[in-house]
């Protein structure tokens, strides 16, 4: 029995060697660390240089900021009012907000990475959706869907969608990226009904454009309302009842959070927005989880694009509505 014991007790490590153990193994981590970040730092060479399309840009932040993005758009007064009164109920993110996100993508998708073809498809399209969109007698500001000027503010934010979730993970783009950001976003604009030539060439050109469109956000009372539902998805609660609810009381805080980062001051004034601890807090959580997403597997924004896309082409070909 002694023997025994004494031998199951040579086979417990010492102390030395529980601290040999534990040093090689934070070593071992620190050195792993080391290469992650020296591949991390190639990944965003490569990747900066390889800015085919905005969609290239994409993280896994890509899911969060759409909120962010469409109250930039609806910050300005006229397509604040311009969404908030139009009569085309099915184009109505709080009355189809899940066909309103698929239509949304969708563009996204065409203007980024579809055909000529397609872009021509869509750019007709949304002409004859925005026709039916225009201020009547009681409406606070005068607004046409179809007017250049709006819909290259539109533009405008939507390039940011795709940069901004890019530099919230990966840090800043040179400049060199962010002039050929805003060169192979143009599409974005013309896609609509923005001539090409209406489009920035560099970053400090849009940078210029887009301040200019800051100075005139206002956002009235209801429009506020209306993007407040939208952002923490409390339409959801009439779309799909009690899973509708659960999504805005478990995931509206989250989007809140995030969408308050992805709009800029000017925007979180007029939307009487604050960044609280807790807004902070989910904030940091979700780039953290985006940042270590990115070792794992990068985002394929252009991928799921791409599925838009034959989605798009499969409706075509069925005779269904595409919008």
């Amino acid at each position: 029995m002694y023997h025994r014991l004494t031998k199951n007790r040579k086979d417990v490590p010492s102390m030395s060697q529980t601290w040999v153990i534990v040093v090689s193994v934070v070593a071992g981590l620190a050195v792993v660390g080391a290469l992650t970040s020296i591949v991390a730092a190639l990944i965003v060479n490569r990747r900066q240089r390889r800015i085919g399309s905005p969609a290239d840009l994409g993280t896994w932040l890509a899911p969060w900021l759409p909120a962010a993005n469409v109250v930039m758009q609806l910050a300005h007064p006229a397509v604040g009012y311009g969404v908030y009164e139009s009569p085309v109920k099915s184009g109505r993110s709080d009355l189809h907000p899940v066909k309103r996100g698929r239509t949304t993508a969708l563009y996204l998708a065409v203007a980024t990475v579809g055909t000529e073809k397609d872009k021509q498809f869509v750019h007709d399209e949304v002409k004859k959706i925005h026709a039916q969109v225009y201020s009547r007698e009681t409406s606070p500001v005068r607004y046409s869907g179809n007017a250049i000027p709006l819909q290259r503010w539109v533009a405008l934010c939507l390039i940011r969608y795709f940069v901004d979730q890019y530099e919230m993970v990966y840090g800043p783009l040179d400049s060199a990226h962010r002039d050929r950001a805003v060169v192979v976003g143009r599409t974005l604009a013309t896609t609509l009904n923005v001539p090409a030539a209406a489009w920035p060439t560099t970053w400090a050109d849009y940078e210029d454009e887009f301040s200019k469109g800051l100075a005139e956000v206002r956002i009235d009372p209801p429009v506020r309302k209306y993007l407040d539902d939208l952002t923490t998805y409390r339409g959801l609660r009439v779309q799909l009842g009690a899973v509708g609810t659960l999504i805005h009381r478990m995931v509206g805080p989250w989007s809140l959070a995030i969408t308050k980062y992805g709009v800029p001051q000017e925007v979180r004034d007029a939307m009487q927005w604050t960044i609280t601890d807790a807004d902070r807090r989910r904030y940091g959580l979700l780039v953290f989880a985006a940042r270590v997403a990115r070792w794992t597997v990068p985002f394929p924004l252009p991928v799921g694009y791409r599925l838009y896309l034959w989605d798009m082409r499969l409706r075509r070909r069925m005779g269904r509505s595409v919008f």
